[in-house]
């Protein structure tokens, strides 16, 4: 997430009952798989996981997306 200044080692503080909304970042279930992705909707419709880093693809579910949360604040601990 580094577009998103999300380092490795940070702490993201996710609300669980709050709605996620394209552009948000959110803790998402997608095929079995946790991860932390801006959530978007493509010009069909159709909503997808936006990698922040461009070494990373933008993941699109093949069997289930499940938002688990939406992202409201960071913790960086000084190295």
């Amino acid at each position: 997430m580094i577009g998103k200044h999300i380092l490795s080692g940070d702490i993201a503080i996710i609300q669980r009952n709050r709605d996620a909304r394209p552009g948000d970042v959110v803790a998402a279930l997608i095929d079995n798989e946790s991860t932390l992705k801006t959530l978007f909707v493509d010009k069909d419709g159709k909503t997808k996981l936006k990698s922040e880093n461009p070494k990373f693809p933008t993941l699109e579910p093949v069997r289930e997306l499940v938002i688990q949360g939406v992202m409201v604040g960071l913790i960086r601990r000084e190295k």
